[in-house]
């Protein structure tokens, strides 16, 4: 479950990397550039997208793997529609930014 979790946040980080290039984070931009369709909403193929990019920045392929994504998904997705939307990525952000820092000693257990 902690590998889950870790997995999730890895690849949550890449939306908050992507938007430190755009001048007002929450000004929707973000979302849009990454919603291909323009539906509102997150799939699997505009996730993978987006965990490539990260991958890709990062130079570390494994961060794009279909697992990674999977985990992405169900971690965020609050409503278990199997889609992202705003309101879930609002969420997530919240939850992050309340979150008090990880323990290093229980990682090393």
């Amino acid at each position: 479950m902690q590998k889950l979790t870790m997995t999730a946040a890895a690849i949550a980080l890449a939306i908050p990397a992507l938007a430190t290039a755009q001048p007002r984070p929450d000004d929707g931009r973000l979302f849009a550039m990454l919603d291909t369709n323009g539906d509102g909403k997150l799939d699997k193929a505009e996730i993978t997208k987006m965990a490539e990019m990260r991958a890709q920045r990062q130079g570390d392929p494994t961060m794009a793997s279909p697992e990674k994504v999977d985990a992405f998904i169900k971690h965020v997705d609050a409503n278990g529609d199997g889609v992202i939307d705003k309101a879930e990525i609002g969420a997530m952000r919240a939850a992050r930014a309340g979150a008090p820092p990880a323990e290093t000693s229980s990682a090393a257990n």
